[in-house]
């Protein structure tokens, strides 16, 4: 196997998304997506989501709590959008307008800095992006509270307790990057982040190598997990014995 391809299996936890691959397009909906809204639902959810390579949270705007995140992120800079994605990963291969072998071998073998990008979404979720797969997680209120308290304290701020943007994300307008707390290592991806994300969530994720080693490994897990609390759940009389 050569260095470059070992390189890129490692960085499965933070392989950005394509950039070709606007989230206003429409696609092809994703069929995990789509298998699971046909089954009975708590009140509310969030959704785990894959680009090949990288994985990711996707929560309802409105469930982010007053003061959880940044100031601005929720209120101003997304404030038309229905949906936030938020995914972590390794600061400089995911900002680089051209990672290489060399921009990859430092995010997996030397621990940096960290990201978050933040985008904007529109429903319906499951053609937002070309997904190669997105789970739909549900959840109670609080424990989708949870996931957003958790996705906020993410963020890093500076010195002066403030967070400043890092710049446009990969989709113009409609993301940014913002700085992460965490940092970034073959041992801490992304994937360990999105299992991190899950386990808020109130499901029991496996954030460690063995339920981590790849996003198919994450989704896995989540829609394990998703089709064992939606096989539980009784609509008329909340959870089935």
């Amino acid at each position: 196997m050569s260095l470059a391809i070992l390189l890129s299996a490692l960085l499965a936890g933070c392989a950005s998304h394509d950039a070709g691959s606007h989230p206003m397009l429409p696609r092809t909906a994703a069929k995990t997506a789509a298998n699971n809204d046909k089954k009975p639902a708590f009140q509310t959810a969030f959704y785990v989501g894959s680009h090949g390579w990288h994985t990711s949270i996707i929560v309802p705007r409105s469930a982010v709590p007053k003061g959880a995140w940044p100031a601005g992120v929720v209120d101003r800079t997304f404030a038309d959008r229905r949906f936030i994605e938020a995914g972590w990963g390794d600061r400089t291969f995911y900002m680089a307008a051209r990672p290489n072998v060399a921009t990859a071998f430092d995010a997996v073998f030397l621990p940096g800095a960290s990201v978050l990008h933040i985008v904007g979404l529109d429903p319906p979720i499951e053609s937002a992006f070309a997904w190669t797969g997105l789970v739909r997680m549900p959840c109670s209120p609080a424990e989708l509270r949870n996931v957003c308290d958790a996705i906020g304290a993410t963020f890093a701020s500076d010195s002066h307790h403030k967070i400043q943007e890092l710049g446009p994300g990969l989709y113009g307008r409609v993301s940014r990057f913002y700085p992460a707390d965490g940092r970034y290592y073959f041992a801490n991806t992304c994937n360990n982040w999105t299992a991190r994300m899950m386990r808020a969530g109130g499901f029991a994720a496996d954030a460690g190598p063995a339920g981590t080693w790849s996003a198919g490994a994450v989704m896995a897990q989540a829609r394990r997990l998703a089709r064992a609390r939606t096989a539980t759940f009784n609509p008329r009389g909340g959870t089935a014995p």
